[in-house]
């Protein structure tokens, strides 16, 4: 609370009267309660900001879906984020959606016990199976057992030629299924959005970034 009056009190509560309060200690009161003030107010404009840039961004995106609809081409997705600019291109806000795509332990486990049900299928004596399923598990796995986001693609790729393949179909399925895994195992984990505006008075100008962290300043 602000302290006022004859009596201001300490942090325990304790009454002081306001004479025996020295002169550094009146002018921290003072200051504390000015910044506060400010910060206050910066607070409120930054999540008014924030509220304002998440608006502006899904109503774009929805914009842009629907356009691309018209036209029949592809249909933009809101994962890694946007560019909102004006027509004369001297702003530029962009938007970071910064979410981090993992695993689920749970799945992969499936995924690696499936895969296991594949390559036994064709019996422990294959010693071209047994490589591969080697070859296969040092692709997938990293040393800790996790996924490896990087080879999935890869691996998924395989069980289209599977799918498509009379001979490879036969015993694919285990393999389909271990692929067909991967989406569930698939976890998004959202992080926090940033806001990064840029302009110019003019076109032809170099853009000035705007402050919007006192780092920046």
């Amino acid at each position: 609370m602000k302290q006022k009056g004859k009596t201001w009190f300490d942090s325990n509560g304790k009454e002081i009267p306001s004479y025996a309060v020295n002169k550094t200690d009146k002018l921290e009161e003072k200051e504390a309660h000015r910044l506060l003030k400010l910060a206050l107010v910066v607070e409120k404009a930054l999540k008014n900001f924030n509220e304002a840039s998440v608006k502006s961004y899904n109503e774009v995106l929805e914009s842009k879906i629907a356009l691309a609809n018209y036209k029949g081409s592809k249909i933009p997705t809101n994962s890694s984020g946007m560019t909102i600019n004006s027509y004369d291109g001297t702003i530029e806000v962009k938007i970071t959606k910064p979410d981090t795509q993992f695993f689920d332990k749970t799945f992969t486990d499936m995924v690696k016990q499936k895969f296991e049900e594949y390559f036994k299928s064709f019996g422990d004596d294959n010693e071209q199976v047994v490589f591969l399923r080697s070859l296969v598990n040092d692709l997938l796995f990293t040393s800790s057992g996790r996924l490896d986001n990087s080879k999935v693609l890869t691996i998924r790729k395989h069980a289209d030629t599977i799918k498509n393949s009379k001979k490879l179909s036969k015993t694919g399925p285990l393999f389909i299924e271990a692929v067909d895994l991967f989406d569930k195992a698939i976890k998004i984990k959202p992080g926090n959005t940033g806001v990064y505006v840029e302009y110019s008075e003019n076109p032809h100008y170099k853009k000035r970034k705007v402050a919007l962290k006192i780092t920046d300043i």
